[in-house]
């Protein structure tokens, strides 16, 4: 039935028609008592004479409004007028993602941020026990501005059958009661069995959608709809690079995760798809705050964590959060390799069991770590040596990429109880082995065996040690395995990961309780499952403390621990705390690359610049092909004024990464810095990360003279950010000379400890205010002013030689 024109339905006036479908017509309305437009569905005839069905569907209906999730469809109201039951709903404007489809794949950047957008939206919906049931493209709806609703949730388990279409450029519906419900292509294994489902069965439906978005093509579509529903059943969906798309391997893991056939081998939950993408993409999780909960928000100067085996990556950029493996080519390093020096490469996994690749992993990193503590021996970091794993690539180019003279390479094999550990030494410049060596032992030999392999590598280089030689710290065997696993765990960035991680290094506490890795390990944890919004910073921080002191109430000199509790402190604005643990774990392992990497963000908090970018330059010649630390180099170059230097090492970064989310955005910065406004739009406008570009684009038209595009560009970025990032709408205010706007918001950003104050000190973009009588009481009322500061003594204890380490137990 068709309603017209003014007809009524209780308060609601129709108004037009928006569309129709098997599960009711949909029009535009007027609420006569709040004076607003609503979309009003008319059900099915089906549906409305079933009390029973009507009273389900009532129930869920209350239940979906009570979510009030921002990426789920709300529901305002529902009623009976003259025999026409309906439902009230707010109303879209913009598009069905499956339009959006019809003119092919999506980009990467906009594929994963409405994936993000669906599984947060999923997630609300399955933590009350709602079940779509019918996730389709078609079921999600883009406003013009990106906003992604799930439409039809808690409405689509309660439609009657509708008869299958044929099999069009659009998935077929076809639902058969008590057997299958959902759509072809899109629905689960169960569902399309008819078998009892839960939460699990949208999260296949969400990989489908993933799948599509990225590839253009649908996972299972098949000639008719039973071939179609045994391809669901049987079938793992085509290779995505059968579409001719270039897609990560971690988004292609993330999508194949989601389609399992056995629910139990999924996602278990829509969160745990936040964390994977997240991490798989280099994207941020941007939500608005749960009460208690403390939520990671990407502002580009925030001093984010980035997890590296034990400890923390504090950086000055958000964006570095995410674990990115290389896009590209290294750069081309000028110098000749210095002699001595090595790259321990990631050590294959020989055991019949895939599995036990965290103990090869954990052995070369290990290594790697025991090499490094040798001051008088170049070592590049864990993160550039692993970059070549799985690569086909010649050990003379890997000496040249990482600017090595020698590489060190081998295989594990376990068998039980059993290991064999083989180990060679190449001459990077003629490709030839210069020693190796087999090691049958058993597991409770492999301290044993890693002080052998650094002595005999040691020896084969002629290094001359002037100290004690470094040496593995012990434990139990299988505390050493579990210990190995959990720091694999963690490099996956996941809430899941960090739960088995957690569970993991219990365990190894269990069976060594001063195990003081562990303790570290635990530490670093607390602290970054705060930073992904996993657990709040009120429970999160102090376990993080507690660990940390318990690795030096058992061992007073690890570095570490030290490390942790001085990133703690720049979380809670205290930098002179900051600057005394971090000075402190500096004198104790100067060859740490985590605990030099924190350095620098302490230099900047402290306003010395110039020192910091000396720091960060030493980090980036240990460890070339890290994007992270590339990009907290070039952002410092850029603070500077360094703007060439800046730009050089952004271009960097983007051959190893095109999609290193804010490179882009700082590129744009750099070129506003040299007078090259037309450029740094141009720049601007490619950021892949819709928060990033909007804070350039006011800057950028400001600059370009373009006052109502500024002013425009600028209130956009305050309406969607500016709650959550008010140091960011500070500095746009600043850089367009408004000082009045400036302090306004930088008050804002005082009132609620945005970690992001810490780089105040270098931030450029602010240098038009400084002259305001305001800055410096403002700078005094944070504990920033030069008097406040000057007695704070940081002295950065550099490493005597070219030697650095990344992770693992000492």
């Amino acid at each position: 039935m068709t309603l017209s024109a003014g007809t009524r339905l209780g308060p609601y006036e129709i108004l037009a028609p928006l569309g129709a479908g098997g599960m009711g017509e949909v029009y535009r309305a007027r609420d006569s008592k709040l004076k607003r437009d609503v979309a009003i569905k008319v059900l099915p005839q089906s549906l409305a004479a079933d009390p029973e069905a009507l009273e389900r569907f009532e129930r869920e209906a209350l239940a979906v409004a009570a979510l009030s999730h921002p990426n789920i469809l709300s529901i305002f109201d529902f009623g009976r007028h003259d025999g026409i039951s309906y439902a009230v709903m707010e109303l879209l404007e913009g598009e069905t993602l499956r339009r959006k489809l019809h003119s092919g794949p999506l980009s990467e950047q906009q594929a994963v941020d409405y994936a993000l957008q669906t599984a947060k939206g999923l997630s609300a919906a399955h933590e009350k026990n709602i079940v779509h049931r019918d996730l389709k493209p078609e079921n999600l709806f883009v406003s013009k501005d990106g906003h992604l609703k799930i439409l039809d949730f808690g409405l689509s388990k309660q439609m009657e059958p509708i008869a299958p279409d044929e099999m069009t450029s659009a998935p077929t519906t076809y639902t058969r009661p008590g057997t299958v419900m959902g759509t072809m292509g899109y629905s689960s294994p169960e569902q399309v069995r008819g078998r009892p489902v839960d939460h699990r069965s949208d999260i296949f439906s969400f990989g489908a959608i993933l799948y599509e978005m990225l590839t253009g093509q649908t996972a299972f579509r098949r000639d008719t709809a039973s071939d179609t529903m045994a391809a669901v059943m049987r079938d793992d969906p085509p290779e995505m690079s059968s579409s001719g798309r270039s897609i990560p391997a971690s988004l292609d893991n993330v999508v194949r995760h989601c389609l399992e056939k056995d629910p139990g081998n999924r996602f278990q939950t829509a969160k745990e798809i936040v964390s994977a993408l997240t991490a798989a993409s280099g994207a941020n999780v941007w939500t608005a705050p749960r009460a208690g909960v403390a939520v990671s928000r990407p502002r580009r100067r925030m001093m984010a964590i980035a997890i590296a085996g034990l400890a923390l990556l504090v950086v000055a950029a958000v964006v570095a959060l995410k674990f990115r493996g290389p896009g590209g080519a290294a750069p081309v390093l000028d110098a000749a390799a210095r002699e001595p020096s090595i790259a321990v490469l990631p050590f294959v996994n020989l055991s019949a069991d895939k599995d036990k690749e965290y103990f090869s992993d954990g052995i070369s990193e290990d290594l790697s770590n025991l090499l490094a503590r040798i001051p008088e021996l170049q070592v590049t970091a864990r993160t550039s040596a692993f970059s070549f794993k799985g690569k086909d690539v010649a050990i003379p180019e890997i000496a040249r990429q990482l600017h090595v003279a020698h590489v060190l390479e081998g295989s594990v094999r376990m068998s039980g109880d059993q290991m064999r550990i083989t180990a060679q030494l190449i001459d990077a410049a003629t490709d030839k082995q210069l020693w190796s060596e087999t090691y049958d032992r058993t597991l409770d030999d492999v301290f044993a065996i890693q002080d052998e392999i650094a002595a005999d590598v040691v020896k084969q280089l002629k290094v001359e040690i002037l100290g004690a030689a470094p040496r593995a710290r012990h434990t139990d065997p299988e505390a050493y395995a579990l210990y190995l696993q959990a720091v694999q765990l963690t490099k996956k960035r996941s809430a899941e990961a960090f739960a088995q991680g957690d569970a993991l290094l219990a365990r190894v506490l269990e069976i060594d309780p001063r195990y003081v890795p562990a303790w570290a390990q635990v530490a670093g944890n607390a602290i970054n499952e705060v930073t992904i919004g996993m657990v709040p910073k009120e429970q999160g921080h102090p376990r993080a403390r507690e660990a940390a002191m318990k690795a030096l109430a058992i061992d007073p000199d690890y570095a570490r621990a030290h490390a942790s509790l001085g990133s703690l402190a720049i979380f809670q604005a205290d930098i002179a705390a900051a600057a005394e643990h971090f000075e402190r774990a500096l004198e104790l392992d100067p060859t740490d690359l985590v605990v030099l990497g924190n350095s620098s963000a302490v230099l900047k908090g402290l306003g010395r610049l110039n020192d910091a970018i000396a720091l960060d330059e030493a980090v980036v010649r240990r460890d070339p092909v890290n994007t992270s630390w590339l990009f907290n180099l070039a952002s410092a170059q850029n603070w500077a004024g360094r703007y060439d230097d800046a730009i050089g090492s952004l271009r960097a970064v983007l051959t190893l990464n095109p999609g290193f989310a804010g490179s882009r955005l700082v590129l744009g910065e750099a070129l506003l810095g040299k007078g090259d406004a037309a450029g740094a739009l141009v720049e601007i406008e490619q950021e892949t990360h819709e928060a990033f570009k909007m804070i350039g684009l006011p800057m950028a038209y400001h600059a370009l003279g373009r006052k109502a595009d500024s002013d425009a560009a600028l209130a956009a970025l305050i309406e969607k950010w500016g709650k959550d990032a008010p140091y960011d709408v500070a500095y746009v205010y600043a850089f367009r000379g408004e000082a009045d706007h400036a302090f306004e918001w930088l008050e804002k950003s005082a009132a609620v400890q945005d970690p992001s104050l810490v780089l105040l000190l270098v931030e450029n973009l602010f240098d038009n205010i400084h002259s305001d009588p305001r800055w410096l009481p403002f700078l005094h009322k944070l504990g920033k002013a030069p008097e406040q500061l000057a007695p704070i003594t940081f002295k950065v204890t550099m490493p005597a030689g070219p030697g650095t380490r990344t992770s693992g137990p000492q």
